[in-house]
């Protein structure tokens, strides 16, 4: 297999999710008591929910027991708190075992994954597949039955979260206006058409993550991020990448980092110029981070005058369900076969992040397709869900020797196009944002701490990973925390900075604009004669499967 091109070390792994339950056999003699203990306790509980006595809460934002009926028929009532009770004390019997932390935590996500599989709600018993039932006269089932069949003999493994052609991109979602000005193998720079009479002077490259399309901060007019800038009076330029095949495998970290300079550069020469601002998205903001790195490395570090990162993992230390089911033979098997391919398939990265929370992109839909026999809600979110991109197999490398190694906390331990990555040198201005319930990348992995220079704010966003993206700037019940990041740690931030209501995209804003030069006239031709318009926006790559 070959050497990844971007890492100088190797990380120490922990064991998957076979050696866990190998060591959990273990315990079995071991501690015979504490096993005794939580079956003697398991029974207690079961019996009591049972006999109907049992009264666990269910959790806070779980809305699969929803229904009156979960609380009101006693037969409901007893097989959720069953579940409830199950769940508890497993917790409680993990919480309890004398086991390494990794291997904890991926009996922990495995315990979460049966659990919700398990759940009631995926039963006959459920109120809504029964009430659905009666209404269509048994059509409903029959329906589902029909549509499993045909996913079945389609080998697809996971119901549809939306209908393919529910939505057309260019149409219904990436709707603002703009043009493609430069199109290279690896990506096409799209510069959109301003909104406002007079703009900034210094521009502002957005860099996607290269996991999923890039039309997530364009999805619809009023989610839309790129036009949120656009309103602000921001000359917006955004990377669209191409979905790579097997003749790209080599395209890593090397090639990815290169070809935001490329961006770069564009964007500064249509501009006027003039130094660009930077917005990286997830593994986007990645990418981002080590453009700064290698321009600072080169003296060139003021061709960046601001630089904002959201849900961006600069602390690679990431407790996530997908990581802590991945351990050394997981990782092994999965460079071997990228490697074979060339890239890893869009079908296994969408699996992938469906089962970090089944109860919520698994079986929903499942229930829906083969339970009630119905066809997927068209929603715009689900939709781009599903419309993933390929990892080309260098990429894939690159990106586990990140997150096996968490770089960034040893500066110039991370040589990319031959220089040393080190973060902590920069004095480039930072804003970054992290989401309270981020299952991908958690917030706490958002906080700059002091892995990087340069005066930094911190902004804790509500929602999840994906909702914080789209969060639009009317949103009723959206709240947002802000700050500068000091010295503390983030429980020290968290304390000191109190919930503001209202979008995170409203502060951002106003410091981006802080950073972005005075006000001029804005352009009124896209493109110059280096860079001229090739295509209408959202461009080319975007629709290429």
């Amino acid at each position: 297999m070959p050497e990844s091109s971007a890492h100088t070390g190797s990380a120490e792994l922990a064991g998957d999710l076979v050696d866990s339950l190998h060591a959990l056999l273990k315990t079995l003699p071991e501690q015979h008591s504490h096993h005794l203990r939580h079956i003697t306790a398991l029974a207690r509980q079961l019996l009591s929910a049972a006999s109907g006595s049992g009264s666990l809460p269910v959790p806070p934002r779980e809305s699969r027991f929803d229904h009156p009926a979960w609380q009101s028929n006693a037969l409901l009532q007893r097989a959720l708190q069953v579940w409830l009770g199950s769940n508890a004390q497993y917790q409680q019997w993990l919480d309890g075992l004398d086991i390494a932390e990794p291997d904890r935590a991926r009996l922990r996500q495995a315990g979460d994954i049966v659990s919700a599989l398990l759940a009631p709600s995926n039963t006959l018993l459920n109120p809504e597949i029964r009430q659905r039932l009666h209404e269509t006269r048994g059509a409903s089932l029959c329906q589902g039955a029909r549509n499993l069949a045909t996913d079945l003999l389609l080998q697809q493994p996971l119901a549809p979260l939306c209908a393919e052609n529910a939505f057309h991109v260019g149409r219904d979602l990436a709707g603002s206006p703009g043009q493609v000005i430069l199109r290279e193998p690896l990506f096409e720079l799209i510069q959109y058409r301003p909104t406002t009479s007079q703009t900034h002077a210094r521009p502002l490259l957005i860099v996607p993550p290269p996991l999923n399309r890039f039309y997530l901060l364009d999805l619809t007019q009023r989610t839309s991020l790129v036009r949120h800038a656009l309103d602000q009076g921001l000359q917006v330029f955004l990377i669209s990448w191409r979905n790579p095949r097997t003749e790209h495998s080599e395209w890593g970290f090397n090639h990815y980092v290169s070809a935001c300079d490329r961006a770069l550069e564009a964007t500064s020469e249509v501009a006027g110029g003039v130094p660009a601002s930077l917005l990286g998205v997830c593994a986007g903001g990645v990418l981002g981070l080590l453009l700064q790195g290698v321009l600072h490395c080169r003296g060139q570090a003021a061709r960046i005058s601001a630089a904002s990162y959201l849900v961006t993992p600069i602390d690679a230390r990431l407790d996530t369900g997908l990581l802590r089911m991945c351990g050394p033979a997981a990782r092994q098997q999965l460079r071997a076969r990228v490697w074979r391919h060339g890239y890893l398939p869009a079908a296994d990265l969408a699996r992938a992040f469906s089962w970090q929370r089944p109860h919520e992109f698994v079986c929903p839909q499942a229930l829906d397709r083969y339970a009630m026999g119905r066809d997927p809600t068209p929603r715009t979110i689900l939709s781009w869900s599903q419309d993933c991109t390929r990892l080309p197999a260098r990429l894939v490398e690159d990106l586990l020797d990140y997150f096996e190694r968490d770089p960034f906390v040893r500066p110039a331990s991370l040589v990319v196009q031959g220089c040393a990555i080190d973060l902590s040198a920069l004095t480039t201005p930072s804003w970054h944002m992290g989401a309270q319930h981020d299952h991908i990348v958690p917030f706490a992995n958002s906080f700059p701490a002091g892995r990087l220079g340069g005066d930094s704010v911190f902004v804790q966003s509500h929602s999840g990973h994906i909702q914080s993206l789209v969060n639009p700037s009317d949103h009723a019940g959206a709240w947002f925390r802000a700050g500068a990041v000091g010295a503390g740690a983030l429980p020290h931030w968290l304390a000191e900075n109190q919930m503001q209501t209202g979008s995170w995209r409203h502060h951002w804003a106003t410091w981006l604009k802080s950073h972005s030069g005075p006000l001029g006239r804005a352009p009124s031709q896209l493109g110059n004669p280096t860079f001229a318009p090739q295509e209408p926006a959202p461009g080319r790559y975007v629709h290429q499967s």
